[in-house]
């Protein structure tokens, strides 16, 4: 049984039979609940849905990204500084230097990563409104080419 089973059963324990298979009124549900999450129309086979991307807002997402990115990187070296300054000038032969030194490898260990997901994040937001913003052009000039128009 996985978790989200067990959990399902925990919390609605009238939809399961002693046995611990789920009822028949339950089937019936779970497919009901499939094919309306599924966002379909009816029809023969199509959803009947169009999909909507702002590639407007993906860029927005991506520069906001960007910009948290380069902020957080600027203060986390202000950090790292400061704090490689103390241990070396302050508490050089101390054993708090020590635990210190180790604490500002962890900081950076933790700083550098952080960036790096920023930097995947807002490459991923770029790329996809790009994808995006091709294949507009792509299907445009193809439906142009369907009417005898040209792009």
């Amino acid at each position: 049984m996985t978790y989200d089973q067990d959990w399902d059963r925990r919390l609605n324990p009238f939809r399961y039979n002693a046995d611990g298979s789920l009822t028949d009124s339950a089937k019936r549900q779970n497919v009901t609940m499939e094919l309306n999450s599924a966002g379909g129309g009816g029809g023969a086979g199509g959803t009947g849905g169009q999909v909507s991307v702002h590639k407007a807002v993906l860029n927005k997402a991506s520069t906001a990204l960007d910009d948290l990115r380069t902020d957080t990187d600027k203060v986390d070296q202000k950090a790292i500084d400061e704090t490689s300054d103390a241990s070396a000038s302050a508490l050089d032969d101390w054993q708090y230097g020590l635990g210190l030194d180790s604490m500002l490898k962890r900081w950076g260990d933790g700083a550098s990563n952080l960036s790096v997901m920023l930097s995947d994040a807002a490459s991923k937001l770029h790329n996809t409104a790009a994808f995006y913003m091709d294949t507009d052009h792509a299907e445009k000039s193809r439906m142009d080419s369907l009417n005898g128009r040209r792009s």
